[in-house]
């Protein structure tokens, strides 16, 4: 199954997300935006350094001009040598021109089949996270390294997926 964390990198929890992979030997794909990686390129730089994968998750977290956002983002990741084909929108919400657009880029855009809900938690939005025993092999799970409800669960989470033979990969890994 494949781990994924957006919204970061973030200078708290990011380093935290990546301590507890590298102790936990899991790889993960991090969907960053690019106004965050213009403040910490040394986040962006680690991730890829220590084996995880690297998508694009927009410029600033809006659905305006995703095609734009994306492009400059592609730059900003290119000045730390990291290329991606990765896409995912913020929220999940694509409008098809943007998804023909990132087609005829030859970029992958990729979802999720289950949502941790971390980030809905820490905002106060949801009281209780969904049962994490729903995820099987071949899943895509959602999380956000951006948040302290993230890095307190990520522990216990990469212990019950590894009672349950689980291993967190990569997107990229996981779709070869």
């Amino acid at each position: 199954m494949a781990l994924t964390f957006d919204d970061g990198p973030d200078p708290e929890h990011t380093s935290q997300v990546l301590d507890i992979l590298g102790d936990g030997g899991a790889r993960a794909t991090f969907f960053v935006l690019g106004r965050n990686v213009e403040r910490h390129p040394e986040l962006v730089t680690r991730i890829a350094a220590e084996g995880h994968e690297v998508g694009i998750h927009g410029y600033d977290h809006t659905l305006d001009d995703l095609p734009g956002q994306t492009t400059r983002t592609q730059r900003i990741l290119r000045e730390l040598d990291i290329e991606t084909d990765l896409f995912r929108p913020p929220g999940g919400n694509l409008l098809w021109s943007t998804e023909v657009w990132m087609v005829r880029k030859r970029m992958r855009t990729v979802l999720w089949s289950y949502d941790l809900l971390d980030s809905m938690r820490h905002e106060g939005k949801v009281a209780s996270r969904a049962p994490l025993v729903a995820v099987d092999a071949g899943d895509v799970v959602l999380m956000h390294d951006d948040n302290p409800v993230c890095t307190g669960e990520l522990p216990a989470i990469l212990a019950m997926l590894a009672d349950r033979t689980l291993a967190p990969v990569t997107v990229s890994q996981l779709f070869s």
